[in-house]
């Protein structure tokens, strides 16, 4: 995103010591809002004519699917795409066994020149 700088800092607000309820909508919305309210602005406000590509890599179970559910509440459906690349994987794998019996695959077979 040309233009925009975000520093990696931490999310501790100098004299913000409210506690919050993460288990509700409303309460992330207040969460986000008092922790990065105006970088939130910023982005949306792009998104109303860009768009971006973010990559989120971590282990197995780190988190990269509650933050991705995250991002979808604040900016909204129409503007995230999730795509779990370890859910495609095992897709494909669980349905393998039946593919390579089939005629697609033989027709994949015939025309692949690599």
């Amino acid at each position: 995103m040309k233009g925009f700088e975000f520093p990696i800092i931490g999310t501790k607000v100098s004299g913000l010591d409210k506690k919050f309820d993460l288990n509700s909508p409303s309460g992330r919305k207040q969460y986000f809002k008092a922790k990065a309210g105006s970088e939130i602005d910023d982005i949306k406000e792009y998104l109303k004519k860009g768009s971006f590509v973010a990559y989120l890599i971590g282990k197995k179970n780190s988190g990269k699917g509650t933050y991705a559910k995250l991002f979808t509440e604040i900016f909204g459906e129409d503007k995230v795409v999730h795509l779990s690349v370890g859910d495609l994987v095992r897709e494909v794998h669980g349905n393998w066994a039946r593919f390579s019996k089939s005629s697609a695959y033989d027709e994949l077979k015939r025309i692949y020149r690599g």
